[in-house]
């Protein structure tokens, strides 16, 4: 088992192999970057220790683990520390992202980065060690002048991720992470409320909107019951692997993040008494998972049912084709989008652009519950940590009910008589 220390403020992994004890560092001050790592150390060592991977002659067995398996050969020699341009490692950031993340998110993270790179002027085609907290700070408050707060602490989530990768290349000398405990600012409005299909393109088709903000619209896309049952045809009816399907109709019917269909276990999945348990680490900032159950639905379990009788052997639902290992993350956004290409569905295919992601049928799945009259408590429930503020963006979808309940008000207003 790997656990985490720190020396100097770095973060250093501890871990034993063949009876060894090893102890490495990390180059990072970031926990999120650490964390990642120490997951990695773990994944590392499990593939050791099962075959598949083995440590190459003459490579030492702590920098392989470290590595996750890829260190090839000793370094010959040692080599002057080299800090590559902020331009340059922004540039090689969207790029290692292509696959990983939905292509509108990472579009607005190369805007995000691109306006950084403005503000920083020639400073970015120099050393990337000479861009300090302070300089980020300054930015995003000059950001916040002129923006909302939400808009801006995007740009900051950004940032942190952009920072949180350079510390994990092994190609860049260690440095004082710049990203740590950044300024959160306070929106000034509420997000922008749930709509459906036709109240998007409603908008859209008034005009006026650029590219990127015409498919920002398509970021608060709500689906009612018929909709996804229709979309569900779709891609039952065009997928090329049943994963497809699943990565549809398990969020669809869950509300489960893309996270955590990725880690659902068959034992996290009870056929008797119908119910899986969700588990996150995005509702916690401690190592420990936060778990959820949530009922399940008759139409997903025969589909679990069929997979499982077609997939008897492994632990995870859903796991790469002909193996046991975890699915990638650009492999579920490719089976994700496959079926959706060249339909309604589809605004760009070149740039895996789309009207839906995973989190479209989270909001439709809280938003349907609540339709259909469910109670708050038990949508929190199945939902996790849901906000007020996101509860206010679903319930706008169903004003009868608000117009039900003030009609239930019942006062006895006196009139004279004559």
């Amino acid at each position: 088992m790997a656990n985490l220390g720190k020396k100097d403020g770095v973060y250093v992994v501890r871990f034993r192999y063949q009876g060894k004890e090893f102890k490495k560092s990390l180059r990072t001050r970031s926990e999120t970057a650490a964390k990642a790592a120490l997951h990695l150390v773990e994944l590392t060592i499990h593939r050791l220790h099962t075959g598949q991977v083995v440590v190459r002659d003459g490579v030492d067995a702590g920098d392989f683990i470290v590595s996750g398996g890829t260190w090839s050969a000793p370094p010959a020699k040692a080599t002057p520390q080299v800090f590559p341009p902020t331009a340059i490692l922004m540039d090689r950031y969207i790029a290692a992202r292509e696959g990983q993340i939905a292509e509108s998110y990472r579009d607005s993270q190369r805007t995000h980065l691109s306006h950084l790179r403005k503000f920083l002027g020639k400073l970015a085609d120099e050393r990337c060690n000479l861009v300090n907290r302070t300089l980020l700070e300054n930015y995003l408050r000059e950001r916040k002048k002129t923006r909302d707060g939400e808009t801006v602490n995007r740009e900051q989530i950004t940032i942190k991720s952009f920072y949180d990768w350079v510390m994990l290349q092994d190609d860049i000398p260690t440095f004082p992470y710049p990203a740590e405990k950044l300024p959160r600012f306070k929106g000034s409005r509420d997000r922008d409320p749930f709509k459906t299909v036709e109240e998007i393109q409603a908008v859209i088709d008034r005009g006026g909107l650029d590219e990127r903000q015409s498919l920002d619209q398509w970021e608060c896309l709500y689906l009612d019951p018929a909709k996804i049952a229709a979309l569900l045809a779709t891609v039952q009816e065009r997928a090329q692997h049943e994963l497809s399907v699943l990565l549809h109709a398990i969020p669809a019917y869950t509300g489960m993040r893309r996270g955590e269909m990725l880690r659902l276990s068959w034992s996290d999945v009870d056929l008797t008494y119908d119910y899986v348990t969700a588990r996150s680490r995005k509702q916690s900032r401690s190592q420990q998972e936060v778990s959820r159950r949530i009922d399940l639905h008759p139409d997903l379990k025969a589909r679990l049912m069929s997979w499982k009788q077609k997939r008897p052997q492994g632990q995870l639902v859903l796991s790469r084709e002909g193996t046991w290992e975890p699915l990638a993350l650009d492999r579920a956004n490719a089976l994700f989008w496959q079926p959706m290409r060249s339909t309604e569905w589809c605004l760009d295919t070149k740039r895996n652009w789309f009207k839906l992601g995973f989190h479209t049928y989270r909001h439709s799945f809280a938003s349907n519950l609540a339709a259909a009259g469910v109670d708050q408590r038990i949508i929190d429930e199945f939902m996790g940590h849901t906000t007020e503020a996101m509860r206010r963006r679903y319930r706008h979808l169903f004003p009868q009910h608000r117009r039900s309940a003030i009609l239930s008000l019942k006062i006895a207003v006196a009139t004279d008589h004559p």
